[in-house]
């Protein structure tokens, strides 16, 4: 049979008459027409009825009703696939993804970047009388209700104390502060406050030869200036504030200072703190109602919070300066070299220097005139252990004897406090901690503690070397027996109230100690800073936001509609037999 194929369009050439039969594929006659004309073969080629339906590709000629010297037509129609028909396309889902991947884009430009406040960094270094610590801290810079929410970074330690060391000679201290430096970014130095606060080591300094005193605050100056941060403060801070700032490090850490301050005595919301270092211990603690005794009273706010906190120092009564007045009150005469102690273990030896038994500022009294007058350079004294309680016991009573300590005529006195607060509980750290730990009765009452210390105080050299090899071991007589008479006679602590006394090294397991407050305390004057800038505003967010919006409803717009004609025309192309 013969089949005759005209070109859809008039002006792509003439007719032509393709040999087929009737059991032959339209695909086929497509074929035959493409090898007839001489042309490759295009699979957007259609072959069309007289009413210009396209026919199926894989149907016979037969099955359509095709017969001999049929006309159709052949050509591309409206539905293929051509890149001339397929571009509009292209380009509306082009535009879509660019809206979608745009959207998303700008959206994580703005929630992603920037909009967030700054770490803000400062250093505290504490000058003890036998260390110096350096701190690196850090909080958010907006703050909470005005005050930092401030954590421990880094420190570094240098031991010996400053008030020790040549201030020409102070390295050691510098180099810490060099160290911690690293750890802040060079972008941030400028602005991280460095605080150097010394403590009783430097107060008493500063009591015998202030002029050396002042020359060392003057080297770590110059010196401290040379680490690219803001030095704000050089200074000897007072056992007042010392005792202050140790109750805001207990009661941030305890996380009770910003429940309101009640006006109610009987019910106090946050802790007392009793803090012993080596030279001067302190007790704080709040105060109901309004401020009295303004001279050891201060108002603080924090976190929003109101705080009236008493704080009471004793100079020349830290551990290790009470052990050396101890030793000083030993001695029966300057010419006796060898002294019995009844706190040291039996069989145990312990050897000092005249200088730093007499040339000390917690020493320093009339009691021995033949020294001021004859200087006695390179005598040695040797205390020889007892291991008795009861004398021991006797012999530490006497650093409380404010008529002995006056008739000696020594700078600082033990100053009693008898009226703190009944049912105020205290956190006791530093050498109150270590005290108790080490009798194991951080938790127990006061009979406990008496069983404990009387027990150890009993035990010879031999045997408190099998209970602990630590150096300091052979101190914890004279240590238990001072705290328990520093908290009994001299803070009136009994069986009834010992119990408010909580000994702590951690809490949360964070250091308890005074760097941490005066930090605190410190952030309530530095400024907070602005979030960190967006990649993009606010403003060019809600322009680019409406602007891909648009293009996006505006190509779906167009994809329905293409959709819908692309639908009515396939429903026009259905074939049907006549």
């Amino acid at each position: 049979m013969q089949v005759t194929l005209q070109p859809l369009s008039s002006s792509d050439g003439t007719n032509v008459v393709v040999e087929t039969n009737p059991q032959a594929t339209i695909a086929s006659l497509i074929s035959t027409y493409c090898s007839q004309k001489g042309i490759a073969y295009n699979s957007s080629l259609e072959i069309f009825d007289e009413k210009k339906r396209p026919l199926p590709q894989f149907s016979t000629l037969s099955s359509l009703g095709i017969t001999n010297n049929q006309n159709l037509l052949i050509g591309y129609s409206d539905r293929s696939f051509s890149l001339q028909t397929k571009w509009p396309l292209l380009i509306a889902l082009g535009a879509l993804i660019i809206g979608v991947i745009g959207i998303l884009t700008i959206s994580m430009m703005y929630g992603l970047t920037g909009g967030v406040y700054p770490t803000d960094y400062g250093v505290v270094m504490d000058a003890g009388s036998s260390k110096t610590n350096t701190i690196v801290y850090k909080w958010r810079s907006d703050k909470h209700k005005g005050t930092g929410c401030v954590s421990q970074e880094v420190t570094c330690l240098a031991e010996g104390g400053i008030a020790e060391m040549d201030p020409m000679k102070l390295d050691p201290v510098i180099n810490c502060a060099k160290d911690v430096t690293k750890h802040i970014g060079p972008e941030d130095r400028p602005k991280t406050p460095l605080f150097f606060a010394a403590t009783a080591g430097m107060r008493l300094l500063r009591l015998t030869n202030e002029a050396r005193a002042e020359e060392i605050l003057k080297q770590l100056n110059d010196h401290l200036n040379e680490t690219q941060l803001s030095v704000r403060a050089i200074e000897i801070i007072t056992g007042e504030d010392e005792g202050i700032y140790g109750w805001i490090t207990a009661n941030y850490l305890q996380q009770t200072l910003e429940i309101p301050q009640k006006f109610d005595p009987w019910e106090p919301t946050t802790y007392g703190a009793l803090d012993m270092g080596g030279a001067s211990m302190q007790i704080s603690y709040a105060l109901p109602g309004e401020k009295h005794g303004e001279s050891s009273t201060r108002g603080l706010t924090l976190y929003g919070q109101v705080h009236n906190v008493f704080s009471h120092s004793n100079l020349c009564f830290g551990r290790d300066e009470a052990e050396r007045r101890y030793r000083y009150l030993l001695l029966k005469d300057t010419k006796t070299t060898t002294i019995d102690d009844p706190c040291l273990p039996l069989g145990k030896t312990y050897t000092i220097t005249w200088a730093n038994l007499f040339k000390r500022p917690c020493t320093n009294s009339t009691r021995f005139p033949e020294i001021t007058k004859s200087p006695i350079l390179d005598v040695n004294y040797t205390f020889v252990g007892l291991s008795s309680p009861e004398k021991c016991k006797i012999a530490v009573a006497k650093l409380l004897n404010n008529t002995m300590c006056e008739q000696y005529q020594f700078k600082e006195c033990f100053k009693k406090l008898d009226n703190i607060p009944d049912d105020q509980q205290y956190l006791a750290f530093a050498s109150y901690f270590f005290t108790t730990d080490f009798l194991n009765v951080t938790k127990g009452s006061l009979e406990e503690y008496e069983d404990a210390m009387e027990n150890f105080c009993s035990k010879n050299y031999t045997e408190v070397q099998k209970i602990s090899k630590s150096k300091f071991a052979t101190q914890y007589c004279f240590n238990s027996k001072y705290i328990h008479h520093v908290l009994t006679s001299g803070f009136g602590f009994r069986n009834t109230t010992w119990k408010n006394l909580m000994f702590v090294k951690k809490i949360a397991n964070k250091d308890v100690g005074w760097t941490l407050g005066y930090m605190i305390n410190a952030t309530n004057l530095i400024p907070e800073k602005a979030k960190s800038e967006r990649a993009i505003s606010a403003a060019a967010l809600s322009v680019s936001l409406v602007l891909f919006i648009i293009v996006i409803i505006g190509t779906l717009i167009f994809l329905l509609r293409n959709h819908r004609n692309e639908s009515n025309d396939g429903n026009k192309s259905l074939y049907s037999k006549a």
